[in-house]
């Protein structure tokens, strides 16, 4: 499958190597710990500055032996804006020299050299915290960029609606309920194109409507999906993608990620699997008429799909988790639903156009308002799941670098949560959050590293078509920037 086997089958070939790694760290950081404040209380006695050696091939200034010590233990503090990642802040960033930037580029083409090596196509940045550029290799070029493009719908979204703003799902009828229970006429199901919608939450509305009275329904379950348009299925996926969980339709009435549970034999043993729904509000509907009849409140006509009414008065309504709690899941196990769904939001919330057309052009426009370079950029979904999406490094690094106060803590660890779990990190451990992507031939990884002497840097890798082992080579990459 175009998007699966890519990302699944780096998982588990950095599995492997990830538990040797961490007993091998186990017994390092101990020793560096103890040489550490050694050569701190020896720094401190001198009067003088540490050599080079405190942070390996970090010989880009002279640190004092606490500024050392401070650095190593805040690594993942805050430079610009507020973090939780750490206890303490950062000592002041060091500008980069040019034997820094030249040593960086010269590292991180070693990096990537095995990777690039008949590689289709790369596009690679690296953004100071002073918002400077201090690596590019093809910064400039569009290739395609796999789940990190979830970056442009995330801060688009956070900046024209707000981190504390919610959907709303509605139960409404053409009255309130009446003493007798008997409600006249129709029961609207109303959706505003919540992603994390659940079963359970519909189920828990009829419940509630029962609580105050409603005995029985004189009209159906009718659906309304207009809040939102647009074809279910972007006609830009690839084909055999058709039929995934990962390529759920989107709508307006979107329930339970708009997929179905079933269990399906595979190799011989049978397992739950998901799969998208065909019709989402019609089968929606039929399932609400379903948990109206196990309630005792079967509804007396058949169920419908339909626009209700302006005057309908609200009896019901569900709000979501806030936006900012919404994309953190998002962004933590790379959820392409939530970033289609959110693509029409800020379609119709920004321009009034609710479709993938109006979300693509809300994003364009932000990015023209922070200043943020695009240069041949082409979206045509919100989850980058498309194989002809091009986004080029200095798009995504000058992006995370302009909303780092916004994103940042929104972003998995590297190795330790989300898709990044698996991420075999050595330097980099605890010093990294960011957005990996993976499709057919697509590698890539975009996000923040916490270094030493430099303070946090923005940082965007993406490796097309290489015949040899992108993730291996991005992940070298980035232990080799966390050591400047």
């Amino acid at each position: 499958m175009n998007y699966a086997n890519s990302s699944v089958g780096y998982r588990k070939r950095s599995k492997r190597s990830r538990g040797l790694r961490r007993r091998a760290i186990a017994l390092v950081v101990p020793l560096g710990i103890i040489c550490l404040g050694l050569l701190v209380a020896h720094a401190r006695s001198a009067s003088g500055t540490v050599a080079s050696g405190i942070v390996p091939e970090a010989h880009s200034a002279q640190f004092s032996g606490e500024q050392a010590l401070k650095n190593a233990s805040c690594v993942a503090g805050k430079l610009r804006g507020p973090s939780t990642d750490g206890a303490c802040a950062p000592a002041q960033a060091i500008a980069w020299s040019n034997d820094d930037r030249n040593r960086l580029a010269e590292g991180l083409q070693s990096a990537f050299a095995p990777a690039l090596a008949g590689a289709s196509a790369w596009s690679l940045a690296v953004v100071g915290s002073d918002g400077r550029t201090i690596f590019d290799d093809r910064a400039q070029s569009a290739v395609a960029p796999a789940s990190v493009q979830k970056l442009l719908v995330a801060a688009t979204a956070l900046d024209d609606l707000g981190p504390a703003y919610r959907y709303h799902t509605v139960l409404a009828a053409s009255e309130a309920i009446p003493q007798s229970g008997e409600l006249d006429g129709n029961l609207w199901l109303i959706g505003s194109g919540d992603p994390s919608l659940q079963s359970a939450d519909l189920r828990n509305g009829i419940g509630i409507l029962q609580r105050l009275g409603l005995r029985r329904i004189d009209g159906g379950v009718v659906v309304d999906d207009t809040t939102q348009n647009g074809p279910a299925l972007n006609p830009h996926w690839a084909t055999d993608d058709n039929g995934q969980d990962y390529a759920a339709p989107t709508s307006a009435i979107s329930m339970d990620g708009d997929t179905i549970e079933t269990r399906r034999e595979i190799d011989g043993v049978e397992q739950r699997v998901w799969i998208p729904m065909q019709d989402v509000a019609q089968y929606v509907g039929q399932r609400v008429n379903g948990m109206l009849v196990q309630s005792g409140l079967p509804a007396q006509k058949p169920p419908a799909v339909g626009a209700a009414p302006l005057e309908s008065i609200v009896l019901w309504d569900h709000r979501s988790a806030p936006l900012q709690s919404l994309e953190s899941h998002m962004l933590y196990v790379s959820d392409n639903h939530y970033a289609e769904q959110l693509l029409r939001t800020v379609g119709g919330e920004s321009s009034g156009t609710a479709n993938d057309a109006g979300g693509i052009a809300a994003e364009r426009q932000f990015l023209q308002r922070r200043g943020i370079p695009t240069p041949q950029l082409r979206i045509y979904d919100g989850s980058g799941l498309s194989p002809q999406n091009r986004v080029a490094a200095i798009t995504l690094a000058r992006l995370l670098y302009a909303q780092e106060r916004s994103l940042y803590l929104l972003l998995p660890r590297g190795g330790r949560e989300g898709t990044l779990e698996d991420y075999p990190f050595t330097t980099a451990l605890g010093r990294v959050r960011a957005k990996s992507g993976h499709l057919s031939d697509v590698s890539a990884l975009a996000g923040y590293v916490a270094t030493p002497g430099h303070g946090r840097v923005a940082f965007a890798f993406l490796v097309d078509g290489s015949p040899g082992d992108p993730d291996t080579a991005i992940v070298r990459a980035v232990d080799r920037l966390a050591t400047f």
